[in-house]
């Protein structure tokens, strides 16, 4: 994962809401890296006359280059975005030049991650008990904070 900055093609202040994309493919679900630390559902503000869906597909293309088409309801995420689920019909590089990583929603590490957990728990699929999931953000936190020192102090980008 790249330390950043990425460019930023989102919407400034003018924004409406926010929008999100879940797109699994094979099993996968695809996630783009933050600027400073850990992965994210690509997603972001919603331009004034676009669609919540309209946005999940552009979030969708600016983060991971992912061309796709909304094929479901959204799910309401605690931080106030709509998930969408969005069909993979091609991928490029992303315009925002994010580096991206295709991730099993269910294994533990990502089934921990909050947003993935609200879209899997909203689909009816398994999640870990509460105690376990705040233990597992506990550690990802700080994986994430001791990489992102990693690459300041060594001026790499992993």
């Amino acid at each position: 994962m790249s330390a950043g900055p990425f460019l930023n093609l989102s919407p400034g202040e003018e924004r409406t809401g926010r929008a999100c994309a879940w797109i699994e493919h094979e099993g996968r679900v695809l996630m783009s890296a933050r600027d400073a630390w850990g992965w994210t559902l690509p997603g972001g503000g919603i331009r004034p006359g676009e669609t919540p869906q309209q946005a999940a597909v552009r979030e969708a293309w600016e983060e991971c280059g992912a061309h796709g088409e909304v094929v479901g309801e959204a799910v309401r995420l605690s931080e106030g975005a709509d998930c969408y689920p969005v069909r993979l019909l091609g991928l490029d590089a992303s315009p925002e030049g994010r580096p991206v990583r295709w991730v099993r929603p269910e294994s533990l590490w990502w089934a921990c991650d909050p947003q993935l957990c609200q879209v899997l728990a909203a689909r009816g699929r398994n999640v870990p008990p509460p105690a376990l999931r705040t233990v597992v953000q506990l550690l990802r936190r700080i994986t994430f904070r001791i990489q992102a020192v990693v690459r300041r102090v060594s001026g790499v980008a992993a």
